[in-house]
C-alpha cells in the first residue's frame, strides 16, 4: 500500500489553499493579541477600550460558523471559499489603515465573518476532494500547516510590532489572501449538498446569530459589569432562551440550518465534548501566559512570543500527528490528549515562579491540547456524510471556538477579580490555570466511559469509538 497521500497536483493545491486560509485565521488571532498595547497607544485609547478587537472578532466568528457551513453546502463551497478569503483579506487591508478605535473594531468584526466562512468551508472542500480512506490524513495535513500560524502568531506579531508597526500584523494577511484566491479559482471544483431542498433557514440564521451574540456579549462584559450584576445575567439568560428557541425551530424546519441528527452519531458527540474541554483550556493557557510573561516577568511582546513558541511548538507537533492516527481507537487517543494537556496546564500553574519549568511544562500542555483540537476536527469530519461536511464542520467549530471565547471571558473576569481583591497577579494566574487544567481532567473519565460503549457506527470509515 502506498503511503503517499496523492499524486494529483490539483489535490495538493487544494490542500495548500485550504491550509493557507486556515493558517491566516490562526496567525491573525494570536498575532493581534500581542499588538494590542501598541495599537491602543497609536490610536490614543486604552487597551480596555480595544477589548472588542479580540472579543468582537471571536463573537462574529462563533456566531456565523454554523451559518457559513450550511450556506457553503447549499450555495457552493468554491464560491463561498472565495468570498470568505476576499472578506478576510479586504478587512485586513482596511483595518491596517484604521485611524480610530471604532474603525479597527468594525474591521475586526467583519474579519471574524470572513474567518467564520473559511474555517468550515476549507475542511469541506478537502473532504469532498479526497476519497474517504484519505480524508483524515488530508485534513490532518491542513491542520498541521495551519498550526504553524498558531505557533508563530505571537512571535510574528511581536516582531512586526517592534520592528515596524501593529498595522503590519494585519497587512501581512493581504498577499497570502491573494494567493489563496488564485489557488482556489484554479484548483477547487464547485460542490454542493446533493439531494437537498435549496431552501435557506433565514429565521434559524437570525436566531442562532442572536443567541450566540447576546450570550457571548454577556459573558464578555461580565468582567466590567460584575458576575452578580442583573445586566450580566439578563444577557446570559437571554442568549440561552433564544438558543432554546433556535433548537426547537431547527427540530421542525426542513432542511435545518443546524442538522441535529448529526448528534445521533455518538462518536461525533463524544469528540465535540472532548474537544470543547480541551480548547477552552488551551485558549485560557495562551491568554494568561501572555499576560504573565509580559506583566509579571517583564518580557517584551517579541520575547513573550519567542518564549511561548515552546507551547505553540507542542500544538504544531500534535497537529502534524493527528491525521495519521486512523488505526487507533478514537476515545483512547482523546483520553491521552486530554490527560496530557490537563496535567500540563496544572503543572504550568504550579510552576509560575520557576520560569524555566513553567515554559518546559507548557510543551506538554501544547501537545495534549493541540491534539484535542485537531483530532476533534479530523474525526468528526470522517464520521459524517460528505454532503453534510460543511454543516458538520460549522457545528464543531462553533462549539469549540464559542466555548473558547466564553472560557477566555471567564478567565479574564476571575483574574481581574482576584487582583482587585488584593491578590498577586502571579498567584491569581496560577490558580486560574490550575482550575482550568482540573476542568480538562474531569472529561478524561467521561470520554473513556462514553467512548467505550457499544456503537452501531461500525461501517464508518473512521477510528471506532469502541473496540
Amino acid at each position: 500500500m502506498s503511503q503517499r497521500l496523492t499524486t494529483d497536483s490539483r489535490l495538493w493545491r487544494i490542500i495548500i489553499a485550504s491550509a493557507l486560509a486556515m493558517f491566516l485565521v490562526n496567525l491573525d488571532f494570536f498575532a493581534v493579541q500581542v499588538a494590542l498595547p501598541d495599537m491602543s497607544a497609536d490610536l490614543n485609547t486604552t487597551e480596555a477600550n480595544l477589548q472588542w478587537v479580540i472579543s468582537g472578532y471571536m463573537l462574529s466568528l462563533a456566531a456565523f460558523l454554523i451559518v457559513a457551513g450550511r450556506l457553503a453546502d447549499l450555495l457552493g463551497r468554491k464560491t463561498w471559499m472565495i468570498a470568505g478569503i476576499s472578506i478576510f483579506g479586504l478587512t485586513s487591508l482596511l483595518g491596517g489603515f484604521a485611524t480610530t478605535a471604532g474603525m479597527i473594531i468594525i474591521m475586526r468584526i467583519l474579519q471574524g465573518v470572513g474567518a467564520a466562512i473559511l474555517m468550515p468551508v476549507c475542511l469541506a472542500v478537502v473532504t469532498n476532494a479526497f476519497p474517504a480512506a484519505k480524508v483524515q490524513r488530508a485534513i490532518g495535513m491542513v491542520f498541521g500547516i495551519a498550526a504553524i500560524g498558531q505557533a508563530g502568531g505571537p512571535l510574528l506579531g511581536g516582531l512586526l510590532t517592534e520592528l515596524a508597526s501593529w498595522r503590519w500584523v494585519l497587512w501581512v494577511n493581504v498577499p497570502i489572501s491573494v494567493l489563496v484566491i488564485y489557488l482556489t479559482v484554479t484548483s477547487v471544483r464547485q460542490s454542493v449538498a446533493e439531494g437537498e431542498e435549496k431552501r435557506i433557514d433565514w429565521l434559524g440564521l437570525v436566531l442562532v446569530v442572536t443567541a450566540i451574540g447576546v450570550f457571548t456579549f454577556g459573558i464578555d462584559e461580565a468582567a466590567n459589569w460584575g458576575w452578580d450584576s442583573p445586566l450580566t445575567w439578563s444577557f446570559i439568560l437571554g442568549g440561552l432562551i433564544v438558543g432554546a428557541f433556535f433548537l426547537l425551530w431547527e427540530s421542525r424546519f426542513r432542511p435545518p440550518l443546524m442538522d441535529l441528527a448529526l448528534f445521533r452519531i455518538r462518536e461525533f458527540s463524544v469528540m465535540i465534548g472532548a474537544g470543547m474541554a480541551g480548547n477552552m483550556t488551551a485558549v485560557v493557557a495562551i491568554f494568561l501566559s501572555m499576560i504573565y510573561l509580559q506583566s509579571v516577568e517583564g518580557f517584551t511582546p517579541f520575547q513573550a512570543g519567542l518564549a511561548f513558541m515552546i507551547y505553540s511548538g507542542g500544538i504544531t507537533i500534535s497537529a502534524q500527528v493527528a491525521g495519521r492516527l486512523e488505526r487507533f481507537t478514537s476515545w483512547k487517543v482523546m483520553v491521552i490528549a486530554l490527560a496530557t494537556g490537563g496535567l500540563g496546564v496544572i503543572a504550568m500553574g504550579l510552576l509560575t515562579e520557576l520560569i524555566f519549568w513553567f515554559l518546559f511544562t507548557s510543551l506538554f500542555a501544547g501537545l495534549g491540547l493541540g491534539m484535542a483540537w485537531t483530532y476533534t476536527n479530523v474525526v468528526t469530519q470522517s464520521v459524517v456524510p460528505k454532503a453534510k461536511a460543511g454543516a458538520a464542520s460549522g457545528i464543531v467549530l462553533t462549539v469549540l471556538i464559542g466555548m473558547g471565547g466564553v472560557a477566555t471571558a471567564v478567565a479574564s473576569s476571575l483574574t481581574t477579580t482576584g487582583i482587585n481583591a488584593g491578590g498577586q497577579a502571579g498567584d491569581v494566574i496560577s490558580n486560574v490555570l490550575i482550575g482550568f487544567g482540573t476542568f480538562t481532567l474531569i472529561f478524561v473519565p467521561l470520554v473513556a466511559f462514553l467512548g467505550r460503549q457499544p456503537t452501531k457506527q461500525s461501517q464508518q470509515p473512521s477510528p471506532t469509538v469502541g473496540e
